[in-house]
């Protein structure tokens, strides 16, 4: 009986030492942990940013992506409201707007940090309407009051 459990203590432990190897060396491991695509980090816009944009006298299009009934409450001064919920409606409301800002930036903005609605919106102005570049704002927009 005592040999037994040691022969399977040893190879519990040959074991768990290459499974510990194989999960620190091998080429096609799986990460330890989640980053953003870099390629969409480009995108972000910090409330500094955005400042220092504004400050360079660019024309820009803001953009609110939350729903209607916040938009109401209060919004960006000039921003017009466009979200995936009403997207049909309110494109065919301010396409003229949209259309105005071709080779101008555009920054999309909903709740803060934690809102994913603006980077949705954003995806769509760039793949279907060709509006480059379109901005997502990582902050609070009310950081941005003048």
């Amino acid at each position: 009986m005592k040999s037994t459990i040691r022969q399977a203590s040893v190879i519990l432990g040959i074991s768990l030492v290459a499974a510990t190897l194989t999960s620190l060396f091998h080429p096609k491991r799986p990460p330890w942990f989640s980053i953003e695509d870099p390629a969409s980090e480009r995108w972000n816009l910090s409330v500094i940013e955005a400042k220092q944009l504004i400050a360079g006298g660019d024309e820009l299009l803001w953009i609110d992506a939350r729903g209607s009934e916040p938009y109401n409450e209060g919004h960006y001064p000039g921003a017009i409201l466009l979200n995936t919920d009403n997207w049909g409606d309110l494109m065919f409301q301010n396409l003229d707007r949209l259309q105005s800002a071709m080779g101008k930036p555009v920054i999309v903005y909903c709740d803060g940090k934690g809102c994913d609605k603006s980077k949705e919106v954003a995806e769509r102005l760039r793949e279907l309407l060709g509006l480059d570049p379109v901005y997502i704002l990582k902050g609070d927009w009310k950081e941005m009051a003048p």
